[in-house]
């Protein structure tokens, strides 16, 4: 386990680059220790939907130093293998993606490229407590159910960092 001084989730702020206000909803850690952040600027667009979130990293977030709090990482992790064991997804460990509720995901990064198409397979996230490694230490049911309940995992996000138009998009954790 490492220790790292992250945001608190849920904080609200403003980013100094755009001037919007809006809440921090994810951090993410990746296998060099950075942490960066999911920021959700206050609004929605011509659909109705919320806007697109940022990826930014503290520096650029209006914030005092009683926004952040000492959180424990199983930095062990990052760069093993690992498997989801729902769906036998492998590869190794590249980043975490700790969410508002308080769940914390893996994502894991699979060798090779896909058959036909010569590109990488995409990377995907996957709720820590239903994989399994060598580093990763397992929970009792009782844990796991207890866990569960505590900090839910949402589905259905996709968190790949955005890139330039110019360079293709490398599989990742970031959105």
């Amino acid at each position: 386990m490492k220790t790292f001084s992250v945001l608190i989730l849920g904080t609200e702020c403003r980013d100094l680059a755009s001037g919007l206000k809006g809440t921090v909803t994810h951090w993410t850690c990746d296998m060099g220790g950075r942490v960066e952040y999911f920021f959700q600027p206050l609004g929605l667009d011509e659909d109705g939907q919320p806007v697109k979130k940022l990826y930014v990293c503290d520096q650029r977030l209006e914030v005092k130093p009683k926004d952040f709090e000492a959180v424990e990482v199983p930095f062990e992790i990052l760069g093993t293998i690992v498997t989801d064991k729902a769906s036998g997804f492998t590869g190794m460990a590249i980043n975490f993606v700790r969410h508002l509720n308080g769940c914390f995901h893996v994502v894991i990064q699979p060798q090779g490229m896909l058959k036909g198409k010569n590109v990488p397979v995409e990377a995907a996230d996957f709720d820590l407590r239903g994989c399994k490694g060598k580093m990763i230490t397992q929970m009792s049911e009782e844990e796991k159910k207890e866990s569960t309940q505590k900090n839910p995992s949402p589905t259905g996000d996709r968190f790949t960092r955005p890139q330039p138009p110019s360079s293709p998009k490398p599989p990742s954790c970031r959105r």
